[in-house]
């Protein structure tokens, strides 16, 4: 709340400020610079952004009030942001520029919009960024204050519920085996959302099977075991090695995967067991 109440009191002085102060005497290079500064951020270009901030580069407060950075782990800063999320775009944004003793003073409201990889969760982060602008048109201070229950709101970390995702596996060219239970029957397995045997499948018509499993958002690896076991063993589990050759197994055991969004309930298959595609 804190964080909310500070861009409150930002947003009235900006009010204020653009009330009391003109800004015919700010030249259009100035904004210019700020707009070119954005362009880069979204784009993640490294020389744009460069371009445009001195070598005494200086930002706090992004994306912890705490976080200070210079022109160079700037850079390295933004290439991290864009190696966990993408599609950027800013929404609504407002820039107002005014002159200072020591060049010009710019404000910028909006919202950063984009998604965060992993999860798929599509973010929109409210900020106010305060620039300091010398006057040879470099940006030499940023002042960020966002809200950053946005961001983990949005995202949903781990702390959201779980999320319903729906399997179904075509078994038509695969003899379905008992294992050690005391039906034949499918199960699908995704490590410590269901343990080693597995939630049990139904069967339907065409001989797909189906289950319903809750799964926190995020990339997750999950197979197919044909008949009920109790462990980690090799009995019963689709073939990997196959997986890796077709492009659709990951880690070292050819695991299947699936990136659970944080949104609504989303359907898996049907594959044709030990298999990339659908049954012929």
């Amino acid at each position: 709340m804190k964080k909310i109440n500070l861009v409150t009191i930002f947003i009235f002085s900006l009010i204020f400020i653009t009330s009391c102060t003109n800004q015919t005497n700010v030249p259009s290079k100035i904004t210019d610079v700020i707009n070119k500064y954005y362009d880069g951020f979204i784009s993640n270009d490294s020389n744009m952004i460069a371009s445009v901030i001195s070598e005494n580069y200086e930002s706090i407060g992004y994306p912890d009030k705490g976080d200070k950075r210079n022109s160079t782990s700037e850079i390295g800063f933004i290439k991290m942001v864009h190696s966990l999320h993408s599609d950027f775009i800013i929404k609504g944004k407002n820039v107002s520029a005014y002159p200072s003793n020591d060049g010009y003073k710019v404000y910028v409201t909006g919202v950063e919009h984009f998604k965060h990889n992993d999860t798929g969760a599509l973010i929109d982060l409210r900020f106010l960024d305060v620039w300091s602008i010398n006057k040879s048109g470099e940006i030499i201070y940023r002042d960020r204050f966002q809200d950053n229950l946005d961001y983990w709101r949005d995202r949903d970390y781990d702390i959201a519920k779980k999320v319903e995702v729906t399997f179904k596996v075509d078994m038509s060219n695969t003899k379905v085996e008992k294992g050690l239970g005391d039906e034949p029957a499918v199960y699908i397995v995704s490590g410590s959302n269901t343990g080693p045997s597995g939630v049990k499948m139904i069967k339907g018509k065409n001989n797909i099977w189906t289950a319903k499993v809750l799964m926190s958002p995020g990339k997750r690896e999950y197979k197919f075991r044909n008949g009920y076991y109790d462990d980690w063993d090799t009995q019963g589990w689709e073939n990997g090695e196959i997986f890796l050759k077709d492009k659709c197994g990951f880690n070292q055991w050819g695991d299947r995967e699936v990136i659970v969004q944080v949104s609504d309930n989303q359907n898996v298959g049907p594959f044709c067991f030990n298999s990339c595609s659908i049954c012929s």
